[in-house]
């Protein structure tokens, strides 16, 4: 018995020497070659990150037309039925960290055709919704699988392609962003015309479908982690409900102010769960993240700059419309094309500043790409109330191209500067910083026009000649361009400064 017991013993120790074996082998081809062996399987890897980049990114803002209708068919108050955005939004922010290390434990077919699966069966369940509070219900879930796609797309592009065809690879997904962002609007705005609001949801169906079935066919199943792909549950409920209620205060907090007390409690909140967060990420033996990445002055920086980079630009597309509608009185057509210009700029220049960081480094093109983006927000803190439209599209054509420099090249630096079994989650944090800094940036913006809008009220209330809702506006605006310049130009010391990407240097 002692005898079959140690042939047993030695039997799953040969097991689990080959599969080390097999995981190191794999990890080291991957992080020197990329999958040379099989040219078309990148390419493949390709196709389901831009179709998972495009479809998360789509739904992200094509409900937005919908809101009216979705109303009126309901009886409900606008206010209720935005929450099926936020909803989405709240889901998708709270779990890329999951979604990112999920890649490194299932592998490449398993989490996107997961990811896939549970976001087809969220737009079905909105196709099917029959009253407000189940839209949003369906809509949360189906943020839950958008969390998998957009956290796990980069990480996947990282795993098929070698360094020198990551940063052009990525551009080109970057642009596949730009598109699902910029077409939402008018995309959605045809389907609801022609077959009601629920077709937005219907059209994701056949397409989910087909996307599960070329993930199962193409991609492959190899795991990165070297732990025996344990998930760390305990620090994903810390950090799921975490951000969930920093980003639900957030929210509220644009709203209602933030001396509101449900606004301050959920944020204190986040930041309990936060520390309690990092304290059992110190201990864990399989961490949801591991913290000795933050120990790379490389990757933290290059993080940094994503967050300071959305953060600042985000305030152009929150405001700047309103402008055009409040101060010039364009229609809401028009409003959309001058809009264009940025993600249309954008979507042009993504590739060329990736292919441009393939052969010189991110830190050049990036910090470019930052200038650009100041240089157009500084123009935008000086605009008037008759400024003539062609100094409008310039500055937003200077931010989209600047971001078009900066993006692929810094998802790049960031993926770059981690170990082949990290980068999973770092995709994860990669999401997670664009969407935080869209998230505070939005925040900062709303907040800061506020407060200046409001204080030019004041200081002129005992004038003889009352001040204008027009130029109260741009009383509040200019100085929030003005901060956001600021804030780029901090940025480009900090990508400056971040030094050599120790992976490759």
């Amino acid at each position: 018995m002692n005898k079959s017991t140690g042939c047993g013993s030695l039997e799953k120790e040969k097991i689990r020497f080959l599969e080390t074996a097999d995981r190191i082998t794999f990890l080291r081809r991957v992080e020197k070659h990329g999958q040379k062996s099989n040219p078309s399987s990148k390419w493949h890897h390709f196709g389901v990150a831009a179709l998972a980049a495009f479809m998360a990114t789509l739904d992200s803002s094509i409900v937005n037309v919908a809101l009216p209708t979705i109303a009126g068919e309901f009886d409900a108050d606008v206010k209720v039925v935005a929450w099926t955005v936020q909803a989405y939004l709240l889901t998708t922010m709270a779990l890329l960290l999951v979604g990112g290390r999920l890649l490194d434990l299932w592998g490449e077919r398993k989490v996107m055709a997961v990811g896939f699966a549970v976001f087809t069966a969220g737009s079905a369940l909105c196709a099917f919704s029959v009253s407000v509070p189940m839209l949003i219900v369906s809509r949360a879930f189906q943020g839950l699988g958008a969390a998998v796609l957009m956290s796990a797309n980069q990480g996947l592009v990282a795993r098929a392609f070698p360094p020198a065809q990551r940063g052009r690879t990525l551009g080109i997904v970057g642009t596949v962003v730009a598109v699902g962002l910029a077409s939402g609007p008018p995309l959605g705005g045809l389907l609801i015309g022609a077959l009601g609001w629920r077709s937005i949801f219907y059209i994701n169906i056949p397409i989910g479908a087909v996307a599960i079935l070329y993930c199962l066919r193409v991609l492959g199943s190899h795991t990165t982690s070297a732990d025996g792909g344990r998930f760390d549950w305990v620090g994903s409920l810390f950090i799921v409900i975490g951000l969930a209620s920093l980003f639900a205060g957030i929210d509220r907090g644009v709203d209602q102010g933030w001396g509101d007390a449900i606004v301050l409690g959920l944020i204190a909140a986040s930041l309990l769960l936060f520390a309690l967060f990092v304290l059992h990420e110190r201990r864990a033996a399989s961490p949801l993240l591991d913290l000795s990445v933050f120990s790379n002055r490389f990757f933290v920086q290059s993080c940094a700059a994503t967050y300071l980079a959305f953060f600042a630009m985000i305030s152009t597309v929150i405001l700047l419309p309103f402008y055009l509608q409040e101060v010039r009185a364009f229609r809401p057509e028009k409003v959309g094309l001058v809009m264009m210009t940025l993600p249309a700029s954008m979507l042009l220049v993504a590739p060329v500043g990736g292919w441009i960081s393939d052969r010189i480094g991110a830190r050049a093109p990036a910090t470019f790409g930052l200038g650009l983006v100041g240089t157009g927000l500084l123009l935008l803190s000086g605009i008037e109330s008759q400024t003539a439209i062609v100094e409008i599209l310039t500055p937003l054509a200077l931010i989209g191209v600047g971001m078009g420099f900066f993006g692929s090249p810094n998802s790049s630096a960031i993926l770059s500067s981690v170990a082949p079994a990290k980068v999973g989650a770092a995709s994860g944090l990669s999401a997670l910083m664009r969407t935080s800094g869209v998230a505070f940036g939005i925040a900062f913006a709303v907040t800061a026009f506020t407060f200046f809008r409001d204080r030019a009220a004041l200081e002129t209330a005992g004038l003889e000649h009352a001040a204008t809702d027009r130029f109260l506006f741009l009383e509040g605006i200019w100085p929030v361009f003005g901060l956001a310049t600021i804030v780029v130009a901090l940025n480009m010391i900090n990508s400056l400064t971040r030094g050599r990407n120790p992976r490759t240097s």
